[in-house]
Formats: C-alpha cells, structure tokens, sequence
C-alpha cells in the first residue's frame, strides 16, 4: 500500500475555475525562457506563480511575447506590443536595464511585480465561450494594492481599511532577501542595490575623482 501525506482538502479555499477574476495579484516571475512561435517569429515566454491574494496563491500565469516580425523573425523589434510589454514587465520586477534579452531574462527569475489581470471570453469561433485573461498593466510592489474587482467589473480593486493589504516585506515571501540584493555598476564601479540599479545606471557619470583638496 502506497503512503500519502496529509489527507485535508482545503475546499473553501480553493478557488474554481482555471483563470484569475479580474484584479491586481502579486507574481513571482518563476522563469522566462526565449523561443518562437509556429510563424516563425520570435516568441520569448514567461511563467509567473501568484503569490496573492491567498486563494489564488501557487496559481501560475502563462504569457508570450511576439517580437519578431514577418520582415524580421529573428530579431527583438523594437516597435512590436511584444517588445513593449517585456520591457513593461521587467520595470515593474526592478530587472536591471540591459541591452542582452537573455541576460535580463535570467535576472528577472525569482523577481516579484504586480500584475493587473481581467477575465474574457474568446469569441474566436476555434475557441469560443473559452475564458481567458489579459494584462492591463504592470506595477512594481508597493504601486498598487493587491485584491480582487469590489464590482466585477474590470479595473476597479476593493480597498478600505476591510480590504485586502498592500504586500510587505513580512508577508511576501522572499521580498527582503530581494531588496538587498546587489550588483556592481560596470561603469563606476560600485555596489548598488538591485531594486535601484536601473535608476543607478541611467544617471552614474562614471568613478568619483577627488579634488586636490581630498587628494
């Protein structure tokens, strides 16, 4: 006879259902790998795993990103929604600025963000009545505050002082640990935290030199 572990099924609180309610959720980018479509176009991907609300914790987000076009397949063009919406979700994971998509890539795992999700229904005749979600936007942590729609309706978050709480250090698992990480500035040199390293970059004017009087 096989073994198995701990025998409570926690009905109430399983959300149904395969897709998110419209909300804003907090994810944890669990990887982002590069590939193509079966256009040929260049197609990179991401799996986030939800972190909250609660009854949506473990739940994974699939996305994709086209970036390649008929006239370009292979490259990462600039002007595509895929291009734009990447650069959307590594502003939002404080991924330091880069111009190598794998690099950015391997950084942004383990990263957290807020993601705004709505509900649809596929009217493609191939699929149709299938639920679906869409991103609305990204925000860094701390941007937006996490909960379900108070009215059903898209873009609306329940709030108050009875509603759900930002996410914080202590109840976001792995944020600290995070927020201390750091890197080291390959133009002056030195070691800044990873959440400011974008901000860090796009203003350093290279390694301090001291005056004759600090000399």
């Amino acid at each position: 006879m096989t073994e198995v572990g701990n025998d409570h099924f926690p009905w109430d609180d399983i959300a149904e259902g395969n897709v998110f309610e419209n909300g804003i959720y907090l994810f944890e980018i669990a990887s982002m790998e590069d590939g193509y479509a079966s256009t040929g176009k260049r197609m990179p991907k991401a799996r986030f795993k939800c972190i909250e609300p609660s009854n949506f914790a473990n739940m994974t987000y699939f996305d994709q990103y086209v970036v390649g076009t008929e006239e370009d397949a292979t490259s990462i063009v600039a002007g595509t929604m895929g291009a734009r919406s990447m650069k959307q979700v590594f502003k939002a994971a404080q991924v330091p600025k880069g111009n190598s998509l794998s690099t950015m890539m391997a950084n942004a795992a383990g990263n957290m963000l807020l993601i705004q999700l709505n509900k649809y229904t596929d009217t493609n005749p191939e699929y149709a009545g299938t639920e679906r979600n869409k991103v609305v936007g990204c925000f860094k942590v701390g941007e937006r505050q996490v909960g379900l729609s108070s009215d059903g309706k898209p873009g609306t978050v329940g709030g108050g002082s009875g509603g759900p709480k930002p996410p914080t250090m202590s109840n976001a698992p792995g944020l600290a640990a995070k927020a201390t990480a750091t890197l080291i500035c390959a133009t002056c040199g030195k070691s800044v935290p990873k959440a400011q390293y974008s901000d860090h970059v796009e203003n350093c004017t290279g390694p301090e030199v001291p005056t004759p009087e600090d000399a």
